[in-house]
């Protein structure tokens, strides 16, 4: 749904908006006048798209966000057990897979390397 079509006629009937949605492949909308109501008339599959969202919004649970100390610290406990998993540190690490010198079959690898990015990310940008 990337936009809606306003309907700009002075009356019209609930048949010519569902008709009006239907050839215009995008949602109309229709207010009504003297109250804070407004009619929205969805082409059938935003109409399905956002029924689908809304049944997922009552379903998924919203946490607040998280916040940049957070973030960095969650990402040096897992560095850490990388670290002592491996028995080297995040930089020699990285390093060395740069360098192509550690096999990239690890699964470990592509995590700790993202993880490390990441980190890197975030000590740059508390230095800004």
């Amino acid at each position: 749904m990337s936009h809606i079509v306003q309907s700009n006629r002075p009356k019209i009937t609930l048949a010519e908006l569902v008709e009006k949605a239907r050839y215009s492949n995008v949602p109309v909308e229709m207010p009504v006048r003297e109250s804070d109501v407004v009619v929205v008339a969805f082409p059938q599959r935003d109409y399905e798209r956002w029924r689908l969202i809304r049944k997922a919004e009552k379903v998924l649970i919203t946490r607040p966000r998280k916040t940049r100390a957070s973030y960095k610290s969650e990402t040096l406990r897992a560095l850490r057990r990388y670290e002592r998993k491996y028995k080297m540190t995040s930089a020699e690490f990285y390093r060395r897979f740069q360098a192509g010198e550690l096999l990239e079959g690890e699964r470990d690898y592509f995590d700790w390397r993202v993880r490390y990015d990441s980190y890197l990310r975030l000590s740059r940008s508390a230095d800004d």
